[in-house]
């Protein structure tokens, strides 16, 4: 009977002191994570908005991250990500007009509620938010050439849709009675009717409906054929000692009618040499790049190559 007692007064002495060593180590941890020195850190967090009341846009007040300064225990402190971290904050209180809504601790995340957060900058956002609307709004053609006026006569733009729905803030689409198509004339085309899409340009915060639209148009004005003679010149640095045979070039280009007889604007057609890397008294052929200014075409056959030869030293 004794053995058996004394069997156990053994086990519960060990019980006693596993749950003593146990309880000594809550407390060094605890103490490792809690009472050791406390450090500050500053640190960049990035923002999401979720919450944001059917009906309205913000208009103005985001911010995408926030700079927060927290304390906290040393240990904690070194196991934060270097990366940047991720918070929500809820937009669902706001009305329209301007709504403040502070940063706190309690705003951010489970992340970070383990510190003492010091600081956090900015310390509120003002949010500014308007009506979201839609409103069927005409468009209007903008014609711009690539030519100087007058060069490119134009006939029969149309737009299809000539309508579209505009979806944006309340206050921005007040101010659009209509909206502006800019249509980029084909300097080249001439006689057949030109079809292309152009996407629409809205305002910011403000989408479309469809978000392009088919342009037609046809180019009235004729083109004609002009013969040119073009000095050759060389493109880049290594020239020196090289000879070019021949020295200049005449091709035929198409023109606009009412540039044919435009000396600045025919004076852009350049044709340029790249030099060779050749040894003295050696020689070869070059491609000649021929620089073309807006609405003219090069016409075949027009000379492709060119004699290059060094001199001997």
């Amino acid at each position: 009977m004794k053995i058996f007692e004394s069997r156990i007064l053994r086990n519960r002495l060990k019980h006693i002191f596993a749950l003593l060593a146990a309880f000594m180590a809550a407390v060094a941890m605890w103490y490792m994570v809690s009472v050791r020195d406390q450090l500050e850190a500053q640190l960049e967090v990035n923002i999401d908005y979720h919450g944001i009341p059917p009906g309205l846009v913000v208009t103005d007040g985001l911010v995408s991250k926030l700079t927060v300064r927290l304390r906290g225990p040393e240990t904690l402190v070194r196991s934060i990500p270097q990366q940047r971290l991720n918070e929500a904050i809820d937009l669902s209180s706001i009305t329209k007009g301007e709504t403040v809504v502070p940063i706190t601790g309690e705003r951010l995340g489970p992340a970070l509620r383990a510190f003492e957060v010091v600081d956090i900058q900015p310390p509120r956002l003002v949010i500014k938010a308007d009506a979201l609307v839609e409103r069927s709004t005409p468009l209007q053609v903008k014609v711009k050439s690539p030519l100087r006026g007058g060069a490119l006569t134009v006939e029969n733009i149309r737009l299809t849709p000539s309508t579209v729905i505009l979806r944006g803030p309340e206050a921005v689409l007040a101010s659009i009675s209509s909206l502006p198509v800019e249509v980029l004339l084909d300097p080249r085309a001439t006689g057949s009717l030109v079809r292309g899409m152009v996407s629409l340009d809205t305002p910011s915060l403000v989408t479309a409906t469809p978000a392009s639209v088919r342009v037609e148009y046809s180019i009235t004005s004729g083109r004609t054929v002009v013969s040119r003679r073009c000095r050759l010149l060389w493109a880049g640095r290594g020239q020196d000692g090289l000879r070019m045979e021949p020295a200049e070039v005449r091709v035929l280009v198409e023109v606009p009618e009412a540039l044919a007889d435009n000396a600045d604007y025919l004076g852009k057609l350049e044709a340029r040499v790249v030099p060779p890397v050749l040894q003295a008294e050696q020689s070869s052929e070059a491609v000649i790049d021929y620089r073309l200014p807006e609405g003219m075409i090069l016409l075949k056959p027009a000379p492709q190559k060119v004699k290059v030869s060094r001199k001997a030293e």
